[in-house]
């Protein structure tokens, strides 16, 4: 069964129904999460997954919504699900931008961290790839490749399986990058952070979404990164990618179950 996860369909504004960043794919033989943002792990938890159950963690950019749990995941990668420390734990890979090692370094030798490395010994776990977009990295039946977009140092990733293909673009105002990237794709799941006329920041709109996926002809759209300002307002979402002929479209609170 394959089958992608919204653990997390909105900001750093947190709603009833909508917090942070996650995505989890799930195919036959592979799980990847892409963005740990904050409460990631206890959603995995409620679905009943472990972290060690994920083959890799891609991160799309560093923004606290994006990864706020990640401090807590390399925490919590040695011990086993009953809390026993692991003589010798699986290796968390994480995969990202530019800039990733750095911040992973920021992270566990800051003082108040330095136990991650001077007791728990992170680096023997750890390990982290900085992906450019003429990569591609292979993690179980998984292939995925990525482009810079428009945000913040920020990658958008195309993961492609069994002939199916998911893109996933994080957070990015409207890119040919991006469009270029996802032609072809069964499910794009792409970002809404706010409605047109209150659009800020380097986001992407209803209206934007529209031409975007205009271009791309996606099979489904998945709507994603929904900041307080969408709360009774969704349909608007589905009525402005409908005009241009996207009938497939789910807009995704926490927990969207997307069957593939």
């Amino acid at each position: 069964m394959n089958r992608l996860i919204i653990l997390g369909a909105g900001s750093i504004v947190p709603t009833d129904n909508r917090f942070a960043s996650g995505l989890l794919l799930e195919t036959a033989n592979t799980r990847i999460l892409f963005d740990p943002g904050p409460s990631t792990i206890s959603k995995l938890i409620k679905l009943n997954i472990q972290g060690h159950d994920i083959d890799a963690f891609f991160i799309t950019h560093f923004h606290l919504d994006h990864v706020g749990d990640l401090p807590a995941l390399i925490m919590l990668w040695p011990y086993s699900s009953e809390g026993t420390p692991l003589n010798n734990p699986p290796k968390l890979r994480l995969v990202g931008p530019k800039n990733l090692k750095t911040l992973v370094n920021q992270i566990v030798y800051i003082d108040a961290f330095r136990y991650l490395v001077t007791t728990m010994r992170c680096e023997n776990y750890l390990e982290v790839l900085e992906l450019k977009a003429d990569h591609r990295y292979s993690v179980g039946d998984c292939v995925v490749s990525c482009a810079e977009v428009d945000h913040y140092n920020g990658l958008a990733y195309r993961i492609g399986f069994q002939g199916f293909s998911v893109v996933y673009s994080g957070d990015t105002v409207p890119d040919e990058r991006l469009i270029m990237l996802a032609q072809g794709c069964d499910v794009l799941v792409h970002e809404c952070s706010f409605p047109h006329e209150q659009l800020v920041g380097k986001h992407t709109s209803e209206k934007q979404l529209a031409a975007i996926v205009e271009r791309i002809k996606p099979k489904k759209l998945v709507v994603t990164h929904l900041y307080p300002a969408w709360r009774g307002r969704e349909v608007e979402i589905i009525e402005a990618v409908k005009s241009v002929g996207i009938d497939d479209v789910v807009v995704a609170q926490d927990m969207t179950v997307v069957e593939l």
